[in-house]
Parts: C-alpha cells; structure tokens; sequence
C-alpha cells in the first residue's frame, strides 16, 4: 500500500473517532481538535492563536475566525498576557472544563487503541520517520 494513502486511511479513522464524542457534546470537529490541542498544549505551556495557526496550518483569519466561535460557545477566552499584554492567551472556560474529562477520555482512548502492540522503540522509529516525512513535504 502507499505510504500516503496508509496515512489518509489512518488519518480518517481518527478524525471519526474524534467527531462522534465532539457531536455528542455540541462541537464541530475542527472546534474539537483546537479545544484537544489547547486542552494539552495548555496545560504545560501558554497557548496562542499563532500556536493554532502553526499547529493547524491555518491562515490567521480562519484561526481567527475558529477561535472567535469557540469564544462565542463559553468554551474558551483569550486574555491579555502578564508580560506582553498585545499578546492574547486561550484559556479553557469553566463550561469547557466540564467537557474536559470527555475530551481527555477520547484522547487517552484514540492513543490506546492506536498504539496497542506497538513497542515504545517502533513508537520513536515512527515518530521519526513521520517527522522526516513532514518536513519532506515543505
């Protein structure tokens, strides 16, 4: 099989894994990859919109657009940050955080079905070689 139709195929069944547990908590899955990245990525480091940009491969104005309807749903806020206040953070809401532990669930899950009967060393071999092939793809 090619390589990029293997990655297409594996690429789908994530994305309806993922958009069945977005569905059910009112979310679109574009809304619920940010949330999950914001949700990860927030947790150990600031996060902001240029994050989603270059996360996401997103132009500023869908970014922008995509973080807006999110701000609009309560599930995230953007506030100034302590040392560069032009600088807005996202930060999950209070009614985001409700949903936080379905969205953990789904990630802990997806990652454990993917994964099942991989070693930790064919992991980091994949993960190397996927790096290299996105990189080739510039």
């Amino acid at each position: 099989m090619e390589t990029g139709k293997i990655i297409n195929k594996i690429s789908h069944r994530l994305r309806r894994r993922s958009q069945a547990v977005q569905e059910s908590i009112g979310i679109s899955e574009a809304q619920g990859r940010v949330l999950n990245y914001i949700l990860a990525e927030g947790a150990v480091r600031n996060v902001y919109q240029k994050d989603i940009e270059e996360e996401f491969d997103l132009r500023p104005p869908t970014a922008s657009s995509l973080l807006r309807n999110l701000e609009r749903q309560e599930m995230i806020s953007r506030v100034p940050d302590e040392h560069d206040g032009r600088l807005k953070k996202l930060i999950f809401t209070e009614k985001a955080d409700e949903i936080r532990s379905v969205l953990e669930e789904e990630i802990v899950e997806t990652e454990r079905r993917l994964l099942s009967g991989i070693t930790k060393k064919e992991q980091a071999l994949f993960m190397e070689i996927a790096e290299k092939m996105f990189h080739n793809l510039d």
